[in-house]
C-alpha cells in the first residue's frame, strides 16, 4: 500500500484518529509514562537488585530509549493495513520491524550507545523486541515482503521526541525501503534479526556479572511493558495523564497505618512477645516457624510496619481460599487502599458477606476500564503466591504489577504448602530480588526446604529464624493414636453425644463421599466440604462448616478433604484424619484444640490408614509411618513434639537438595521474550468444567467445578467457555450438598 497521510499506532475508535492513536502521539505518551515510572522505580530498583550508582543513573535513559523506539516498526505497510482493515493478517509482527528500524539508526545512535554501560544497548533492543511477549514470532505467516515508511513525516515527528532528551544530531534522512520476509534472503528481515542477535550476544565468564546483566535486562523489559500499557490505555481517558499516573504510583504504606491494622485485629489487646519479636526483626529475610493459631498474621503486619514503611506490601498465600480469608480478616477499613487478587477475587467480593468493601480507587479504575493497572495505586495487595512468582515466567498478571512489586516488601505464608516447583520459584525470587524485605511463614518447614532457604539467603545477609511463643508451642494439645475405621466411628458418635465438634479429614473426595453416606445412614449431624463444588457453592459450604463450629452451635461432624488444612479457621474437639505427608498432618492437627494458647487438656486425634496412597506419591509419604509411630502413642503432645519428630525422621539424603529453578523466562530469555509454556505450579490432575446446564446462570468462574479428567477421550472435543471445559448436559451429577461426580 502507498504511505497513508497519517501513521497509526492502533485502530482508531472514530472516523478520525485521536493524537494518542497516531504513531507520534503514542510514542510521546509512552515516553511520558516511562519517565514517570523510572522516577518511581529507579531508586527502588537500586535497593531491590543491589545495583551500583552507574547502572541506576543509566537505567532511566535506557528505559526511555526503549519507549522511544519500541513502536517505530509500526511505520510499515503491513501494520498500517491491519489497523485500518479488520481481518488483514500481517506477514511480520511490528516488534521485529522495530528492531530492524533501530538497526538502521544504529550509526546515528552511536553517541548514546557509547555513553551507556555495556548492557544498555542490549537491554534497549531486547526490550523493543519483547514488549508484547511474543518475540521471536512463532506464528506461521504467509507474507513475502514488507515496506517501511522511513521518510514519512510522522516518523520524523516521532524521532524528534528523542532529540529533546538525547545528545543526538538531527535524524538522518532515510528513504523508504522494502524488505524480504523470506528466511533465505540475505537482505531479508529474518537474516537482519539473526545478525542483530549475534552482535548483541554478551559472552562473559563472570557469573556475578551475568546475573546482574540478566536482572537489568529484565527490569528494562518489564518497565517498558508497563510504560506501553499506561501509554496505550490512559491518555484517551485522563487529560492530565503524567500527573495522574505519578499521583497514583506515589501511594505507599506507613508504619503507623500498618500498626493500626494490628490494633484493630487484636481489639486493643497488647501484642504477644512473639509478635513483637517478629515486628522487630531487622534483617532482609525472616523465617517464622509457629504453629496454627499462634498469631502469625498479626505478627506479619507488625513486621510490615517496619519493613513496608514507605513501600508497598504483597501478602502472598498458597491458595485462593487462604488469600480471601486473610484479606477479610485484616483488610477491613484500613487507613490505606487494599486489594485482593486471585482468579476468583471478583466472586469473593460479591458473595462473601465478611469481605471489605472495594476501594473507591479500584472502582474508579474499573469504571475507566483500566483494571490492568489495578495494583499501581494500591499500596497493600493480598494475593496468591502465583501472582508474584508468576513474574518469573512472564505471566502478565505479575508483570502488570511490576511498578508495585519492585517497590514492595513481601510476606509468603504457609510456605510448607508450596509444591516443589512453586518453592523453587520462590528460591529464585529470593536470589534475584536480593534487597527486597521478605518474611516467610510456616507451621513446620521440612528440613530440606530450610537448608535451601538458608543457602539462598547467604546472598541476602543471612536468615533470621523466629519460633512461635514457647508457652503455646510446648503446651500439651494433642493426644494421637492410630485407629481402625470402626474405632473412629465409635469415637465420633461419643464426641457428638457430648455436644462436641468433630473434623474428619480424608485424602480424596471418594473417601469423603463414602464417609458421608455412612454418617447420613447413622443420622449424624454432618456437613461435607471438599473442592468439587461450583465455586459459589463451595464458598457457602465453607461458611456453613466454619459457622457450625462456633461454640454456641449444636454438635457437628465435618467431613472434608485436605482443603480443610488451611482454609478452615475452626477448632475441633476431636480430629480424625487419614495418614498423609507429615506437614499436612501437622497442618490438620492445627484445626484441633486450636484457640487456647495453653489448653486445659489435650484432645484426641485418631489416625486412620487410607485405602490407597492417592493423591500422594512415595516421596511425599516418606517418613510418615515412622513419624506416626513416634507421636501416636496416646500421650499428650505439643506442637514442638510434632516438629521435632518430623525433623528426626526427615534426615538429609542425597536427593533432598532443593535448588532455585534453573531457567525462567523473565531472567533467562534475553533475546527471547515470551510467556513461558512452563507454569510456576505443577500441572493439576483436575480440569475446571462448567455444566452445560449452568451456562446461562451467570459468570463461568462462579459456576466452574474442579473435576478429575473425564473418562475416555470424548471430552477432547467438548466446547470451552473461556478457560473452562463445558461438560455436556447429563454428564455431571450435581448436588449443592454433596458436590459433583461424573455420571457413569
Amino acid at each position: 500500500m502507498a504511505a497513508p497521510s497519517s501513521l497509526l499506532a492502533k485502530s482508531p475508535n472514530g472516523a478520525e484518529p485521536t493524537r494518542s492513536e497516531t504513531l507520534p502521539g503514542h510514542t510521546v505518551a509512552v515516553c511520558e509514562a516511562a519517565s514517570v515510572l523510572v522516577d518511581m522505580i529507579a531508586p527502588a530498583a537500586k535497593s531491590c537488585f543491589c545495583l551500583d550508582d552507574e547502572d541506576v543513573a543509566a537505567f532511566g535513559t535506557i528505559v526511555w530509549m526503549a519507549a522511544w523506539l519500541h513502536d517505530l516498526g509500526k511505520a510499515n505497510d503491513d501494520f498500517q493495513a491491519a489497523v485500518r482493515h479488520r481481518g488483514h493478517v500481517q506477514g511480520v509482527r511490528h516488534e521485529a520491524i522495530s528492531v530492524v528500524f533501530a538497526d538502521e539508526l544504529d550509526a546515528w545512535l552511536e553517541p548514546v550507545w557509547s555513553s551507556l554501560p555495556r548492557w544498555g544497548r542490549r537491554a534497549v533492543v531486547y526490550a523493543i523486541a519483547g514488549h508484547h511477549l511474543k518475540f521471536p514470532d512463532t506464528v506461521e505467516r504467509s507474507g513475502t515482503e514488507v515496506s517501511v515508511f522511513y521518510s514519512h513525516p510522522d516518523v520524523s515527528a516521532a524521532l524528534q521526541a528523542g532529540l529533546q532528551r538525547l545528545p543526538l544530531a538531527n535524524a538522518p534522512m532515510l528513504a523508504d525501503k522494502t524488505y524480504s520476509l523470506l528466511t533465505r534472503d540475505p537482505r531479508g528481515v529474518p537474516r537482519i534479526l539473526a545478525r542483530v542477535e549475534r552482535a548483541l550476544d554478551m559472552e562473559t565468564k563472570d557469573e556475578r556479572e551475568e546475573r546482574r546483566f540478566k536482572t537489568l535486562v529484565a527490569a528494562t523489559k518489564t518497565t517498558l511493558l508497563a510504560a506501553d500499557l499506561a501509554g496505550s490505555a490512559v491518555p484517551s481517558k485522563i487529560q492530565v495523564f503524567p500527573a495522574w499516573l505519578a499521583d497514583r504510583l506515589a501511594q505507599h504504606l506507613t508504619g503507623e497505618g500498618l500498626r493500626r491494622v494490628v490494633e484493630h485485629r487484636l481489639k486493643g489487646a497488647r501484642p504477644k512477645p512473639f509478635q513483637v519479636s517478629v515486628g522487630e526483626a531487622k534483617g532482609l529475610t525472616t523465617l517464622v516457624e509457629a504453629g496454627c493459631g499462634s498469631g502469625k498474621t498479626a505478627a506479619a503486619y507488625l513486621w510490615a510496619s517496619r519493613h513496608a514503611d514507605g513501600r508497598r506490601l504483597f501478602f502472598c498465600y498458597p491458595t485462593t481460599g487462604t488469600a480471601s480469608e486473610g484479606f477479610a480478616g485484616y483488610m477491613r477499613d484500613p487507613d490505606f487502599d487494599s486489594l485482593l487478587i486471585h482468579s476468583r477475587a471478583g466472586i469473593d467480593y460479591r458473595l462473601l458477606g465478611d469481605m471489605p468493601q472495594e476501594s473507591e480507587t479500584t472502582a474508579q479504575l474499573r469504571r475507566l476500564q483500566l483494571e490492568a493497572l489495578d495494583t499501581w495505586p494500591i499500596p497493600a495487595v493480598v494475593c496468591t503466591a502465583h501472582t508474584v512468582l508468576g513474574v518469573m515466567e512472564n505471566v502478565r498478571r505479575g508483570l502488570y504489577a511490576w511498578p508495585s512489586i519492585v517497590r514492595a516488601a513481601f510476606v509468603f505464608d504457609e510456605v510448607h504448602a508450596f509444591s516443589d516447583r512453586l518453592f523453587s520459584y520462590l528460591l529464585r525470587f529470593l536470589e534475584t530480588l536480593q534487597g527486597a524485605p521478605v518474611l516467610l511463614m510456616t507451621a513446620t518447614l521440612p528440613p530440606a526446604r530450610r537448608r535451601a532457604i538458608e543457602a539462598v539467603c547467604r546472598q541476602r545477609g543471612g536468615l533470621a529464624v523466629i519460633t512461635g511463643p514457647a508457652e503455646r508451642e510446648k503446651a500439651p494439645r494433642y493426644r494421637l493414636r492410630r485407629a481402625t475405621l470402626e474405632e473412629a466411628w465409635t469415637a465420633v458418635k461419643e464426641s457428638l453425644a457430648r455436644g462436641e465438634k468433630v473434623l474428619w479429614v480424608s485424602n480424596t473426595v471418594r473417601s469423603v463421599m463414602s464417609l458421608l453416606d455412612e454418617a447420613l445412614t447413622a443420622k449424624l449431624p454432618v456437613q461435607p466440604y471438599h473442592s468439587r463444588y461450583r465455586y459459589r457453592d463451595r464458598l457457602a459450604r465453607q461458611r456453613k462448616v466454619i459457622d457450625g463450629f462456633r461454640p454456641a452451635m449444636p454438635p457437628m461432624l465435618a467431613i472434608a478433604t485436605q482443603v480443610a488444612e488451611m482454609s478452615l479457621d475452626l477448632s475441633a474437639d476431636l480430629l480424625i484424619t487419614e495418614e498423609a505427608p507429615v506437614p499436612s498432618l501437622i497442618q490438620r492437627l492445627g484445626r484441633l484444640n486450636r484457640f487456647a494458647d495453653v489448653p486445659a487438656e489435650a484432645k484426641d486425634a485418631l489416625l486412620v490408614r487410607p485405602e490407597s496412597q492417592r493423591p500422594y506419591d512415595n516421596e511425599a509419604l516418606a517418613g510418615v509411618s515412622e513419624w506416626v509411630t513416634r507421636v501416636a502413642d496416646g500421650t499428650s503432645r505439643s506442637q514442638t513434639d510434632l516438629a521435632e519428630a518430623f525433623v528426626a525422621v526427615a534426615q538429609p539424603s542425597e536427593q533432598d537438595h532443593i535448588l532455585p529453578v534453573e531457567v525462567c523466562e523473565w531472567l533467562d530469555g534475553l533475546w527471547q521474550t515470551r510467556v513461558a509454556p512452563r507454569a510456576v505450579e505443577e500441572a493439576s490432575q483436575t480440569v475446571e468444567v462448567i455444566r452445560e446446564e449452568d451456562l446461562a446462570l451467570g459468570s463461568a468462574v462462579e459456576y466452574a467445578i474442579p473435576m478429575p479428567f473425564p473418562p475416555g477421550d470424548d471430552w477432547r472435543g467438548w466446547a470451552v467457555a473461556g478457560r473452562f471445559l463445558v461438560a455436556p448436559a447429563g454428564t455431571v451429577s450435581y448436588d449443592e450438598f454433596r458436590g459433583a461426580s461424573w455420571k457413569s
